[in-house]
């Protein structure tokens, strides 16, 4: 699932208004400040939709990557004045996160939402606003920018709930939870009518001048305690959007069009199998879950494979016209073909099983019949891969080149990032782009899973 498609999953979505079967309201005209306020808009990529009696309609930023989709922000005309000042200071978006940042200034500001997809806006708004802070804002002694720490309070919600304002002072820097401030709303954020997708923000003050990736970098482990203290003293489990990945990561599309025709099933498959293979489907929101339970399936058939091997090789010395069972030479090679299927490696297990299960001319296909770029290469988007899947390497089989990166992108998942064996290379991690670009390794992965259960069919 794209950082886009995760948008669509929230849970109290309000229809636009002229949907609503409201009447349309007449345009107005803007004051002067305020069409300064909509050319500084401009300037980011945010068209103005609409003037209204009591407020304006600006577009979503482009970075969200809507294109079928209507969305918008909206601000109160009485708030055009505090929007317009933080605009004429040097302010960016933000890298790591949907938010913005004034460098100049050290303050930096990120939507805040649910963990979860389909959690509603009313639920998280509800648990905040029962929240108290453990210090009080007004014995806070920095003294922040006005602007900067306005902030919005929706209509839905203010008729229902105290606002939310949690400021929390510590020594190097200010934090805060409440609702955005009018240039974190209108530059980053996005909704249906009055409603925004993301209702809270969380800002962080250190009120002294700062270099842009500087503050980013010293925000990002403050924020992230943060949101591990709300999970388990608050049972409040947040997170900042990212910016969808502005590069294509959809799945090409795929050549033959799925079955039409339901049959009685003739499939034997065990029922722990059938579960991590539905589950590995159903995980589209966490990219390298679904990897990781495509190859639990593909781990469960490693004794399989590696005793069809054996009896292979056992096979083939039995048959020798030349075996002498009282010839030890010959006896050592029947123990070592044991010992090394118990003694192998699990890089040598996968090997082995693809070796014995997986048809060569469907792997081939995999990668000639679809348009992949350079994804299975060493200048594709996931690192660690030290060598192109190759289909005319003659040296090195396609079905261990496969092999060798399934692996690989395995132990990345799986493995802790302090762990000696794995220092030269970094975590893939859930909610990265990294892992957003993991759909054609799922891919790959889910049809050596078809393949292997197909083999088990032929050969049980």
């Amino acid at each position: 699932m794209t950082a886009q498609d995760h948008e669509e999953d929230w849970g109290d979505v309000e229809l636009p208004e002229a949907e609503q079967g409201e009447s349309p309201v007449p345009a107005m005209t803007e004051t002067d400040s305020e069409q300064r306020m909509i050319r500084a808009l401009a300037e980011h990529r945010i068209g103005l939709k609409k003037t209204r009696a009591e407020s304006f309609a600006f577009t979503a930023h482009p970075k969200w990557n809507f294109t079928t989709i209507n969305r918008e922000a909206h601000l109160p005309r009485s708030h055009h004045a505090t929007l317009l000042s933080q605009l004429q200071k040097d302010i960016e978006h933000t890298k790591a996160w949907a938010g913005i940042k004034i460098p100049s200034e050290g303050y930096l500001e990120v939507l805040l939402g649910p963990n979860q997809a389909q959690v509603p806006t009313h639920y998280l708004a509800r648990k905040l606003s029962a929240l108290v802070s453990d210090s009080i804002e007004s014995e806070c002694s920095r003294q922040h920018d006005l602007d900067n720490s306005s902030s919005l309070q929706f209509r839905r919600l203010r008729d229902e709930f105290r606002p939310i304002k949690i400021h929390l002072s510590g020594e190097d820097a200010c934090i805060e939870i409440s609702g955005p401030s009018p240039a974190c709303h209108i530059l980053v954020n996005h909704g249906f009518s009055d409603t925004p997708r993301y209702v809270t923000s969380l800002r962080i003050f250190y009120d002294r001048p700062m270099k842009s990736d500087e503050i980013e970098a010293q925000a990002e482990p403050v924020f992230a305690s943060l949101l591990y203290e709300l999970d388990v003293r608050n049972r409040l489990n947040m997170r900042p959007p990212k910016w969808p990945s502005q590069i294509d990561h959809r799945r090409p599309s795929i050549s033959e069009p799925p079955e039409r025709i339901v049959r009685f099933p003739e499939t034997v498959i065990e029922p722990e199998i059938s579960v991590l293979f539905r589950f590995a489907g159903s995980a589209s929101g966490n990219p390298p879950l679904s990897f990781l339970s495509y190859y639990q399936v593909l781990e469960s058939f490693f004794p399989t494979a590696g005793r069809r091997s054996a009896l292979k090789k056992i096979e083939r010395e039995l048959t020798n016209p030349l075996f002498n069972r009282r010839n030890d030479k010959h006896l050592m090679r029947l123990l070592n073909v044991g010992e090394g299927v118990a003694t192998a490696s699990e890089s040598a297990h996968l090997k082995m099983l693809l070796d014995e299960f997986v048809r060569g001319d469907i792997l081939e296909d995999f990668f000639k019949e679809n348009h992949w770029g350079k994804h299975f290469t060493k200048q594709g988007p996931i690192k660690g891969i030290e060598e192109n899947v190759n289909l005319e390497n003659r040296k090195i089989p396609l079905t261990h080149q496969v092999a060798e990166r399934v692996y690989r992108i395995r132990n990345r998942i799986v493995h802790a990032k302090d762990d000696p064996k794995y220092q030269d290379t970094p975590a893939l991690l859930p909610q990265s782009d990294e892992a957003e670009a993991l759909w054609p390794d799922i891919d790959l992965v889910r049809l050596l899973v078809c393949e292997v259960i197909l083999s088990n069919q032929v050969r049980s």
